[in-house]
């Protein structure tokens, strides 16, 4: 309860967008996003994804991200003790859940285990916008990524007009941003936070660092 609040609290008085840089797997890479003010870094805990990392090697790369950057751990389809069992050997302060997860089960998950956890929703024409609107400010937070065949980023977008207004700067968007489109984003939009992965890489699990700082540019600008 105390969680809910507080983070309703900071969803309604804080103004700049947040950004995630996402799918991490090199130290470097990690200290440029930090040098560069990122806000959250992601590491992707599902072994069919190109950019896995183990639990260890995350364990490792941590080490790297200083007091007041977020760590966040990216799931598809674990069940509570996967999760757990990797909360017990890295030191990740969100979840984030990519894959079919129910919403029940995310909220369950964050009372549980007493961490912020993050909702991922692929957006297409059945997208129930009425749950959505019923979870966002009962989860840490609701992502909205674009629809694809696989789990995880797809490097494609989706229509930004579907989302209804008054969800707009509650969410965080995802889905295809790069740097020329995430200013487009936060005019149309202006999101609570942007994630972004395959927009940031010249390979996959592999950022560009000139990409990274540009991306901060048109988000701070």
């Amino acid at each position: 309860m105390i969680l809910r609040k507080r983070w309703g609290w900071l969803k309604s008085t804080i103004m700049r967008t947040r950004v995630k840089f996402c799918g991490f797997t090199r130290e470097e890479d990690i200290q440029t996003a930090v040098a560069l003010g990122a806000d959250a870094l992601g590491f992707v805990l599902y072994e069919k994804s190109p950019r896995y990392v183990t639990p260890e090697r995350v364990a490792q790369l941590c080490a790297h991200v200083p007091a007041f950057v977020s760590t966040v751990a990216l799931f598809v389809n674990a069940d509570e003790a996967q999760i757990q069992s990797v909360l017990q050997k890295a030191p990740i302060r969100s979840v984030q859940l990519h894959g079919d997860e129910s919403f029940a089960f995310a909220l369950h998950l964050q009372q549980m285990l007493n961490i912020p956890v993050i909702k991922a929703v692929r957006v297409n024409a059945q997208t129930d916008w009425g749950q959505i609107a019923q979870y966002v400010d009962q989860l840490s937070g609701v992502l909205l990524d674009s629809d694809s065949a696989g789990y995880g980023g797809s490097g494609h977008g989706f229509d930004w007009n579907a989302i209804p207004q008054p969800l707009r700067s509650r969410i965080i968007l995802s889905g295809g941003l790069t740097v020329d489109s995430v200013g487009e984003a936060l005019a149309q939009i202006a999101p609570y936070a942007v994630d972004v992965s395959s927009g940031i890489e010249v390979a996959k699990g592999i950022k560009d660092a000139d990409k990274m700082r540009a991306f901060m540019q048109n988000v701070l600008r």
